[in-house]
């Protein structure tokens, strides 16, 4: 089984946009950490899909989000989806 990589600008973009939208600092948003522990609204959630779409140029449900339990889960699907492009 092969584990899925994560690009790096989907990792310092999903840390920067997420302290923006939760208070938290970059610092403290590590690649295991629940996106639930984060506090993320469910709006943001979307706004977030949304921008990631924008930034990377791919499509993305919203409810990816939601299905990944932590950072590291959601930042390897969308470098999976980034990197497959």
């Amino acid at each position: 089984m092969t584990v899925r990589q994560i690009n790096p600008d989907v990792m310092a973009f999903l840390i920067g946009r997420l302290s923006e939208l939760t208070g938290t600092p970059p610092s403290e948003i590590g690649i295991d950490i629940a996106l639930i522990d984060l506090g993320l609204q469910s709006i943001d959630a979307v706004l977030l899909c949304g921008e990631i779409e924008d930034r990377f140029r791919i499509e993305l449900d919203p409810t990816t989000i939601f299905d990944a339990e932590t950072l590291g889960d959601f930042a390897r699907e969308v470098s999976s989806r980034v990197d497959g492009a």
